[in-house]
């Protein structure tokens, strides 16, 4: 994997609570925000995918609810087993 470096600028309060989960984790703080980054990004994604879910399915108005739901329940399950290997 290539890595390429950038400055960022942080207010102190979270640049603290970097450093502070950093040292707890074990991991650098480049490493604690490429995770975040990570986990932002990917949470966006499946925003987007339940986001196009309602479109397809939320506009029906019989009884395809509860096939909605379901989707939906998939969906969010991934996602919390997805982030838990980060």
């Amino acid at each position: 994997m290539t890595t390429d470096k950038t400055a960022i600028s942080l207010e102190s309060k979270l640049l603290k609570k970097t450093d502070k989960l950093a040292k707890e984790t074990g991991n650098s703080r480049s490493g604690v925000i490429a995770i975040a980054l990570q986990k932002y990004f990917h949470e966006l994604e499946q925003q987007n995918i339940l986001e196009q879910l309602d479109l397809v399915y939320g506009n029906d108005a019989n009884s395809d609810s509860e096939f909605t739901e379901a989707g939906k329940d998939y969906f969010v399950s991934n996602v919390a087993t997805e982030s838990e290997e980060w």
